[in-house]
């Protein structure tokens, strides 16, 4: 999906959801390693495929928390899953950090980071940011073609 800034104004679904799973986690360094840990047992009854994406972008989502949202040792990151009805999946993960504006990657294609969001546009089927208080980015990812 090309960046719209409309994506980053879209509520989340309002699609119903078969199976919502939700986890609080420490943020710091090891915030993504533990992600990764839940995601791998929460999200075991996704196709292999769908399961990868979602493991790498839940864990940029989470690095990014940690970077740019402030979630250190003593803050809490959520995480939350939800099976949509199509087969789809829906993401959402909170942190203590106060928004962003997202703007389009400006750096050079070889430097180093920056590429979490690019791949949630890429990746993603819809996706959105949010703010009270908590800062929450949430995606959306469909059942792969074939």
């Amino acid at each position: 999906m090309a960046y719209s800034s409309q994506a980053i104004h879209l509520q989340p679904p309002v699609t119903t959801t078969r199976k919502r799973l939700r986890i609080a986690i420490a943020g710091g360094n090891r915030a993504p390693e533990r992600a990764r840990s839940w995601i791998e047992s929460a999200a075991s009854w996704l196709p292999s495929e769908l399961e990868s994406t979602l493991l790498l972008l839940v864990c940029e989502l989470v690095n990014n928390a940690v970077r740019h949202g402030g979630a250190g040792e003593d803050s809490v990151i959520e995480l939350e899953l939800g099976a949509l009805d199509d087969g789809g999946v829906m993401v959402q993960v909170t942190d203590p950090g106060a928004g962003f504006d997202h703007a389009p990657r400006d750096q050079p294609l070889d430097e180093e980071g920056g590429w979490g969001l690019v791949l949630i546009e890429s990746m993603a089927e819809r996706w959105g940011v949010e703010h009270e208080g908590r800062t929450r980015v949430w995606f959306e990812l469909a059942v792969p073609a074939g």
